[in-house]
């Protein structure tokens, strides 16, 4: 089990491993346990998959965190319950609808839209599978929209256990767990240092999380505003420029460290 974190500079932190059941509850609030005992403070997005012992720990610890269900595993589960005839098509319908969307509110519109389409094909399944926890899968779209394909899903973490996978196969037998940890972490941490995360957050950037972590604003009011500026924003721009932007949206001005 293992968890990473990136904070509002864009800095990608590995900030736990640990031996545990992952489709277990109690372990995963251990670990999340842990992490508040070090000093985390609350999340605002939790990234995960869709275990229902994970989706439990992380609603129980932080309860007032945004919590987005792993796009690339909804695909993965909905492509299951469909032929294979129908999946590149649905594969791109689904994608097309949360890379083109502008909003939450946008976002789940255009996902009902495709559930509408399975259920009216006879794919009852499909339908019902992709609807199930729907808010968690738009989430991701109340923060800037320029990191979609980051916030989305999990996939830095799958390939990153990918690369664990394949140093720790050719061990045959570690001699205790921390040994087996030891290892883990240094893999893990060598894999994070040398990726690039992509989140290099813009003072419009820091600005919208500012307003969804201090203010509680209105998602749909939100995402309008944010998405409008996004759309006029120029880079490089001037400081004094950027500001007559940010107050055009109402956003305050908040010093930038």
């Amino acid at each position: 089990m293992c968890a990473w974190g990136i904070d509002e500079n864009g800095h990608r932190e590995l900030v736990s491993v640990r031996l545990g059941a992952r489709e277990s509850k109690e372990d995963w609030l251990e670990l999340g346990r842990d992490l508040i005992s070090r000093g985390l403070a609350a999340p605002r997005l939790v990234v995960a998959d869709g275990a229902p012992g994970l989706i439990s720990a992380v609603e129980e610890i932080w309860p007032r965190a945004d919590r987005q269900h792993c796009a690339v595993h909804r695909l993965r589960n909905l492509l299951a319950k469909l032929p294979k005839t129908e999946h590149d098509r649905i594969r791109f319908n689904y994608w097309s609808a949360l890379t083109d969307a502008t909003s939450v509110k946008d976002g789940k519109l255009r996902l009902q839209v495709l559930i509408s389409e399975l259920e009216h094909r006879g794919y009852e399944s499909a339908a019902r599978c992709l609807s199930d926890d729907l808010d968690a899968l738009v989430v991701h779209l109340r923060y800037p929209l320029r990191h979609r394909e980051r916030s989305r899903s999990t996939n830095l973490l799958e390939r990153s256990l990918g690369e664990v996978r394949r140093r720790t196969k050719v061990m045959g037998r570690f001699p205790g767990e921390t040994s087996c940890l030891s290892l883990v972490w240094a893999v893990l941490d060598l894999f994070f240092s040398h990726a690039s995360n992509g989140a290099t957050f813009t003072a419009l950037d820091r600005q919208h999380l500012y307003r969804i972590k201090y203010q509680q604003a209105d998602p749909d009011t939100l995402d309008e505003e944010m998405t409008a500026a996004e759309t006029h924003q120029r880079e490089p721009e001037p400081r004094a420029n950027l500001q007559r932007l940010l107050d055009a949206t109402g956003i305050p001005e908040i010093p930038l460290r």
